[in-house]
C-alpha cells in the first residue's frame, strides 16, 4: 500500500513538471506575441515626436513592424496539405545559410540519389512556425561544381546533404518546442539513411535565433504615403487607378506594383478614411535594384493627379517635397542597414526571415 502510495505520488509529481514545462513554452510565445502587437500598434498610432525626430509611419516614416502576415505575392502554407504529399513536403528552392539557419550536415558513404529524399516517408517541412529544407552537393563535378550546395531536384545524385530550420521569421525566434521536433525529423531522416546526426547544442542555438530576431526586428521597417481625394473612394475607383498605374491585383482588395521578376515593389489599398489611398512599402522584401520607394512616388503622384488629390501623411498633413526626400533618405539608411546585416532587401535570405 505505501509503495503503490509513493509510486502514484512519483507518477503525480513527473505530471506536474511536465505541465510546468509546456506551460512555460506556451507562456513564453504568447509574451512573444504580445510583445509584437505592441509594437505594432505603435506603428499603427504613432506617438508625438520631438521636432526633427519622426514618429513611426507618421510623416510617413520607418516604422517598426513584428507582427507575422502574409505579405502581398505570396499565400500562408497549407500545413495538412503538405504533410498528406510527401513529394510536396520536402522545401526545396530556398537559400539556406549559416546566418540564418541552424544546419545539420551530413558526409553521405555512397551517392545517394534526390529522388530517394524527394518521396521519403520521413517527410520535413516545418516545425511550428519556421520552415525546414533540404539541400545537397552533388556527387560528380559534371553534374554540379564541388562544395556549392543546391535545393534538392531529380536527376541528382548526392555526397553531401544538409538539413536547415529557419531561425528566426516573423513568428517570431525558433523555440525549445521547434528545435525539439526539428531534431527529431532530422534523427529519423539520418536512422533511414544509417547515418549518425551531430545535433548542436539546444541552448546555443537558442541563444543564435534569439540574436537573430532582435537584429531582424530592429531591421524591419514598411513606409509609405497616402493619397487623400476630395470625395470618398469605392473599390471600383481603386481598382482603375492600380490598373492605369501598372499595379495587378493581390487579393484582398489589395493591388500592387510588381518588379521584373514578379517581386512585390509596394502594395496599395483603400486607406483607413474613406477618401484615402495608401502605399506601402515592405521594406526588408522590395529589391532595391527596383528602386520601389521611386516607384511608388510616381504611382502616388499619378493616383494625386488623376483624383485631383494631393499626397499627405497618417495625420492628414500634406507632404512637401523636403520630407518625401527625408523619408527617402531614411529609407536608404535602412535598406544600407539590411545590406550590411547580410540580409539585403528582396534576396532570398530576406524573403525568408521577413516572412
Amino acid at each position: 500500500m505505501n509503495g503503490t502510495g509513493a509510486f502514484s505520488s512519483l507518477a503525480v509529481s513527473a505530471l506536474v513538471l511536465v505541465v510546468l514545462g509546456v506551460a512555460a513554452v506556451l507562456g513564453y510565445n504568447a509574451w512573444q506575441s504580445r510583445r509584437r502587437g505592441a509594437r505594432l500598434r505603435a506603428v499603427a498610432t504613432p506617438a508625438p515626436a520631438s521636432a526633427g525626430t519622426p514618429a513611426a509611419r507618421a510623416e510617413p516614416s520607418l516604422g517598426m513592424v513584428d507582427e507575422p502576415a502574409v505579405a502581398a505575392g505570396s499565400a500562408p502554407a497549407d500545413n495538412a496539405a503538405a504533410a498528406a504529399s510527401p513529394v510536396a513536403s520536402l522545401v526545396t528552392g530556398v537559400c539556406l545559410s549559416p546566418l540564418t539557419d541552424c544546419l545539420i550536415e551530413f558526409d553521405l558513404p555512397e551517392p545517394v540519389s534526390a529522388e530517394r529524399l524527394l518521396s521519403g516517408p520521413a517527410a520535413l517541412r516545418r516545425v511550428g512556425g519556421k520552415p525546414v529544407a533540404l539541400e545537397g552537393c552533388a556527387a560528380s563535378a559534371e553534374e554540379q561544381p564541388e562544395g556549392v550546395w543546391e535545393p534538392l531536384a531529380p536527376g541528382q545524385r548526392l555526397a553531401r546533404l544538409r538539413v536547415g530550420v529557419l531561425l528566426a521569421n516573423r513568428n517570431g525566434p525558433l523555440n525549445a518546442m521547434e528545435f525539439s521536433e526539428f531534431v527529431a525529423a532530422v534523427q529519423t531522416l539520418a536512422d533511414r539513411l544509417g547515418l549518425l546526426a551531430d545535433i548542436p547544442d539546444m541552448s546555443a542555438v537558442l541563444q543564435r535565433a534569439r540574436a537573430l530576431d532582435e537584429t531582424c526586428a530592429s531591421l524591419d521597417a514598411m513606409v509609405g504615403v497616402n493619397v487623400l481625394a476630395p470625395q470618398a473612394l469605392g473599390l471600383a475607383d481603386l481598382a482603375r487607378l492600380a490598373q492605369e498605374a501598372g499595379c495587378v491585383e493581390r487579393g484582398n482588395n489589395r493591388h500592387a506594383r510588381l518588379g521584373p521578376a514578379g517581386e512585390v515593389l509596394f502594395s496599395v489599398s483603400l486607406g483607413d478614411a474613406p477618401d484615402r489611398i495608401s502605399l506601402l512599402i515592405d521594406v526588408p522584401r522590395a529589391p532595391l535594384a527596383a528602386e520601389p520607394w521611386e516607384r511608388l512616388l510616381e504611382c502616388a503622384r499619378h493616383c494625386a493627379l488623376r483624383l485631383d488629390g494631393r499626397l499627405v501623411d497618417d495625420q492628414g498633413r500634406a507632404l512637401t517635397q523636403a520630407v518625401l526626400l527625408r523619408i527617402g533618405e531614411q529609407l536608404g539608411a535602412r535598406q544600407q542597414a539590411l545590406v550590411d546585416a547580410g540580409l539585403a532587401p528582396g534576396s532570398p535570405l530576406a524573403l525568408r526571415v521577413f516572412n
